[in-house]
Formats: structure tokens, C-alpha cells, sequence
């Protein structure tokens, strides 16, 4: 509790009343971002029971999996552009109702074309809202507590997508149906709209620029974005990092029919990385403040994570769930340096690329995710094992540390001046 509290004041600004409104608009985007990531991550959790009830083949079951990743990924470029040209909360508000349509048509759909569709409009929604939503806070927490600011922020897929890995087990053994624990959270989003409609306002923090505030195209943003040599090392980096996610998305239907646990169990070993993903966020962050350096705990986790990867692919099917749970968890909390990315852009570009820079890397990680887990399904549909598909997630994981190493610089105190 003390430390929640230390976090929550290390958080305030000085100015007191912008800080109440920062812990405010932390607090409602951190509800948002936790329903859109239980939503998107449904068809991953739900895989042992779909792949079943739908026959479908595992790269079919890939391509459910990926398919709002995919328009997600698709839509992070124009979506800083849509936040100069609707406003911030114009744009989270209206494209959370296609979230909302997604979500109820997820929830009556029987058919893997409406499954597929419905998990199209819950990515298009929630494509704009993690770029418009780092921009704001951005402009409402100063340098020196960004990285937490955003840390809290992001923590919150961690514990929409263990909501889904562990919700959805339950829900089928004791309800009955994993269809009830999916409508609830969909009238929870619908009352979270409200509360966003009510308080998000159009404009940030005064002093600070927004994407977009040069009111440059689409077109020459881009082009100054990607005529930026510095960006390149870290948009390598992020869609090697985003490739071995694609495991983490897979892990319910690995440890099915290979370990053979039961659904409570897959439930729990691949919700609890998850689970401590979200202290995970908030902690590299604040590792990397008070370290004043965002290059060492990139490298540091990096390398951990692929370590600890390669030993819970050779653990034997025997070993007890707590064997896989607890690498499970410490593996979930080394793969959380993906929020440092997104505290490190803003310090090394520009702030007239910064938006857009951010979706070009979002997108193109996302992009590489969508692709590359039903490419992991079809490998195993042809192989009939999970070895190919594993070994490439384990060089990605060695390819990543080795660019973290060796192109990425330095960027804490930088102000694109990098």
C-alpha cells in the first residue's frame, strides 16, 4: 500500500490541480486500455475451446487470433493524424464505438467469419487509442516521471489479458459458458465510454505540442519520419520484440497438446505472466527513471527473457504447473520493456514526428505480430509440431537482444537532439 501511495505522489505534479487532473485521465485510460486488451486477446485464450467447438485448423485459429492485430496495426500511422483532425477525444470516443460493436458481435457470433469480423472492429476502435493516449500523458507528466506515468498506463494489458487467460477457464468451469464473462466486460466498456465522453478533453497540457500541431500531410510526416536514420534501430528492435509475443498469444494451445494440462491449469500458467506484466511495466519504467538510462534495462531483460524462453520449451511434459507457472511469471515480467519504447521515441525524435513515429512503430510491431501468428498455426498444421515455429521465436529473441546491444543509443535527458 505504502508503495502504491509513493508511486501515486511521485506522479503529482507541482502544480496540484494538473496533477489531480493527469491521476484522473491515468486512472479512466487505464480502465480503457485493460478492456480493449482483454477484448483483443479473447480469441488467444479461448483457442483450446474455438479450435474445438469451431473444428477449425490451427492456422485458421492463427488468423482469428491475429485478425485484430491486424487492422490494430494498419491504423497506427494515420491514427496520430486523426487525433489533429478530430481532437484527441473526438477521435478516442468515436472509434470506441466500433470497439463496442465488435465486442457484442464476438459475444452472439457461432461462425468463424463473424468471429473474424467481429475481432476486425474491436481493431480498428482501439487502433488510435494507445498513440493518442501516450500523447496526452505525455503532455501531463514531466521527463523525470514519464516513463512511470506511462509504465502505470501500459501495466494495464497485462491485466486485461490475464482477465482473459484465467476469466475465461473459470468462467467455462463455473458458470458454465465463457460467453457470461465476455458480456460483462462489455457493458463495462460501454459504462467506461461514458466516463471518457465526460472527462477527456481536446487539448493537453498547454506548452506541448500534439501530433499533428505543424499541420504537416500524412505524406510528408512520413517521409520525415522515415528519413530519420534514428528511428530505424528501434523499429528493427520492436518488430523482433513483437515476434516473440506471438508465442505468448499461442501458449493456451501449446500447452494443450503438449504438456496436456487441464484448461484451469493452461489458464493459470499463461495468465500469470500476464499478472506480472503489470507491476512489470510500472517497475522498468521506474528502473530506468532512477537509473536515468533506458539502454541497460533494455538489454538486461531482453536477454533474460530469451534465456528463460528456451527453458520453459525444454521443460519436460511431466513437470508439475508450477514449474511452468513460475517461469511463466518471470518471463511475463522481463517481456515488459516494451513500454520503454514509447517513453524513448518522444526523446530521440522531434516533436513534429514524434506522433507519428510512434504509430509507424507501433504499427509495424503490431504488423509483425498479426502476420507471423497464423504463419506459426500453418507451421504447425504442416509440421505437426511446434518446434520450427519455436525455434524462429528463439532467434527473434536472440536477434532483439543483439540489436539493443550494438544500434540502439542511449536516449535519457535527449530531446531530439539525439
Amino acid at each position: 500500500m505504502r508503495k502504491g501511495r509513493s508511486i501515486l505522489r511521485s506522479l503529482m505534479r507541482p502544480n496540484e490541480k494538473k496533477g489531480n487532473y493527469g491521476l484522473v485521465l491515468l486512472a479512466t485510460f487505464f480502465i480503457t486500455y485493460l478492456l480493449e486488451n482483454f477484448l483483443r486477446s479473447a480469441p488467444s485464450a479461448l483457442s483450446p475451446v474455438l479450435i474445438v467447438e469451431l473444428g477449425i485448423t490451427h492456422g485458421m485459429a492463427g488468423l482469428l487470433i491475429s485478425s485484430c492485430s491486424f487492422l490494430y496495426a494498419l491504423m497506427q500511422v494515420p491514427s496520430g493524424l486523426l487525433s489533429e483532425a478530430l481532437g484527441p477525444k473526438k477521435t478516442i470516443i468515436g472509434f470506441t464505438v466500433f470497439t463496442i460493436v465488435g465486442a457484442i458481435l464476438f459475444y452472439l457470433a457461432h461462425r468463424l467469419d463473424l468471429l473474424i469480423l467481429a475481432q476486425l472492429l474491436v481493431g480498428l476502435g482501439s487502433s488510435v487509442f494507445f498513440i493518442n493516449a501516450v500523447n496526452i500523458l505525455s503532455g501531463w507528466f514531466p521527463p523525470e516521471r514519464r516513463a512511470t506515468a506511462i509504465g502505470v498506463f501500459s501495466a494495464a494489458s497485462g491485466l486485461g489479458i490475464f482477465v482473459a487467460y484465467m476469466g475465461f477457464p473459470l468462467a467455462s468451469s463455473y458458470l458454465g459458458n465463457w460467453r457470461i464473462l465476455y458480456l460483462y466486460c462489455s457493458v463495462l466498456m460501454v459504462v467506461n465510454f461514458g466516463a471518457n465522453f465526460l472527462i477527456l478533453k481536446d487539448s493537453v497540457q498547454p506548452g506541448v505540442r500534439n501530433v499533428g500541431s505543424d499541420r504537416t500531410s500524412l505524406w510528408n510526416s512520413l517521409k520525415s519520419a522515415l528519413g530519420d536514420r534514428r528511428i530505424y534501430p528501434y523499429l528493427v528492435g520492436y518488430i523482433l520484440l513483437s515476434i516473440n509475443w506471438v508465442f505468448i498469444s499461442w501458449l493456451p494451445q501449446f500447452l494443450t497438446e503438449t504438456r496436456g494440462l487441464s484448461y484451469i491449469d493452461i489458464g493459470l500458467v499463461s495468465s500469470i505472466g500476464t499478472l506480472t506484466g503489470i507491476p512489470g511495466c510500472i517497475i522498468v519504467g521506474v528502473i530506468s527513471d532512477r537509473l536515468h538510462r533506458r539502454k541497460l534495462p533494455l538489454i538486461v531483460f531482453s536477454a533474460s527473457s530469451t534465456i528463460l524462453l528456451a527453458i520453459f520449451l525444454t521443460l519436460p511434459a511431466t513437470s508439475p504447473p508450477a514449474i511452468f507457472a513460475t517461469i511463466s511469471a518471470i518471463l511475463g515480467f522481463t517481456f515488459s520493456i516494451w513500454v520503454l519504447f514509447f517513453s524513448m521515441i518522444p526523446e530521440i525524435m522531434p516533436p513534429e514526428t514524434t506522433g507519428i513515429s510512434l504509430g509507424l512503430i507501433n504499427g509495424a510491431g503490431m504488423l509483425a505480430y498479426s502476420l507471423m501468428t497464423p504463419v506459426y498455426g500453418i507451421l504447425v498444421d504442416v509440421t505437426g509440431s511446434y518446434n520450427l515455429s519455436n525455434t524462429i521465436i528463439l532467434v527473434s529473441g536472440v536477434l532483439t537482444t543483439l540489436i539493443f546491444t550494438f544500434f540502439i543509443k542511449e536516449t535519457y535527458g535527449c530531446k531530439g537532439e539525439l
